[in-house]
């Protein structure tokens, strides 16, 4: 791991190196120089991720019993039990697996960290979805085989990585919780307004409120997109911070002024972008939505979804979009194929 991280590094310093060259205008052949020294630098990562131990570390961790050290009221236990999650916690940042990876590996991890978790048993008797390690869905017929990790997600990810390619280790200082109220607990324990980011406030307001609209932004942002634009995407405005620490904290809330829950419109405008070849990357930036919003109101539903269906057939499509900056840029993109 430690070599991964070595590598991993040289190539963004050769990439900060490059673009501070370009910016600076520095001579062509000095230019190509750097252009080869990042070029040789991802070959080098390119060539290590693909060894046996990394790419094993890289797959999914293993379906297997992992030994959980519990504390209870006379001192710990060892519990022999497989690792879920509970559908719309905090997305996985695998940049943050990696740097656990690499500290329980070197011996270097604090076991005096706490790792909080629940029966899945528990969990899923009180009408929360529990996935496996892998994003399937655990029934009632197996969930006492499960422990569902609350908090600590990133670091148990890491242990069973580690398990999973031969190293032998136990999850130390686990308490368990069981809660009633998942999403509320969570909040509590992450302190959400200083520790979270936008994406896991989003994420974790599917299960604060159970409603539909948030669990259906939460499963676009856990397909990457960023929460604004997966907002607009699927109610037309942005959801103002106000309303979703509401949202975390339990409250009612209320839609923005104008705005219109529609999940059928939202997920039928992405399959198009994407049949036009679209990544998810470019789907995201919100001037996409914004313009093709605006040309629906001008024109109408039928004609902007028309349009967007032949995107997919211009000649230079890909130059196309990437010119696309703002919102009349891609009204005009849509006129020009409509």
């Amino acid at each position: 791991m430690k070599i991964l991280i070595e590598a991993q590094t040289k190539v963004k310093k050769q990439e900060v190196t490059l673009n501070q060259l370009v910016k600076s205008n520095a001579e062509e052949t000095v230019i190509a120089a750097q252009k080869e020294a990042v070029k040789n630098a991802k070959d080098e990562l390119k060539a290590i991720e693909n060894t046996p131990v990394v790419k094993a570390i890289r797959t999914e961790a293993t379906r297997d019993f992992m030994t959980f050290n519990v504390v209870t009221g006379t001192g710990t236990k060892q519990e022999s039990k497989k690792m879920a999650f509970v559908k719309h916690n905090r997305p996985i940042d695998v940049k943050r697996v990696d740097k656990f990876i690499s500290l329980i590996h070197n011996g270097k991890y604090e076991n005096a960290y706490p790792v909080i978790v629940a029966d899945a048993q528990e969990i899923t008797n009180n009408g929360y979805t529990v996935v496996d390690v892998n994003g399937n869905e655990i029934n009632d017929t197996n969930a006492s085989d499960y422990y569902v990790i609350l908090d600590g997600q990133h670091r148990c990810m890491a242990f069973a990585k580690l398990n999973a390619i031969g190293e032998s280790h136990e999850i130390p200082n686990v308490y368990i919780r069981n809660k009633e109220n998942i999403g509320e607990y969570l909040v509590e324990i992450n302190d959400a307004a200083k520790s979270w980011d936008n994406k896991d406030k989003f994420t974790v307001a599917g299960l604060t409120s159970k409603d539909e609209i948030f669990e259906t932004i939460a499963d676009a942002i856990k397909e990457g997109f960023n929460p604004s634009t997966a907002a607009k995407i699927y109610i037309r405005k942005s959801i103002p911070t106000k309303m979703l620490n509401k949202v975390l904290s339990g409250e009612e809330f209320e839609l923005p002024k104008d705005a219109e829950f529609d999940k059928k419109r939202g997920d039928k405008f992405i399959t198009l972008c994407k049949a036009a070849e679209m990544p998810i990357s470019l789907i995201t930036k919100r001037y996409f939505i914004d313009g093709f919003n605006s040309y629906a109101s001008s024109t109408t539903e039928e004609n902007a979804f028309h349009a967007l269906s032949q995107l997919g057939n211009l000649a230079d499509k890909d130059k196309e979009l990437k010119k696309v900056k703002q919102n009349d840029d891609f009204i005009k993109l849509l006129k020009k194929v409509a």
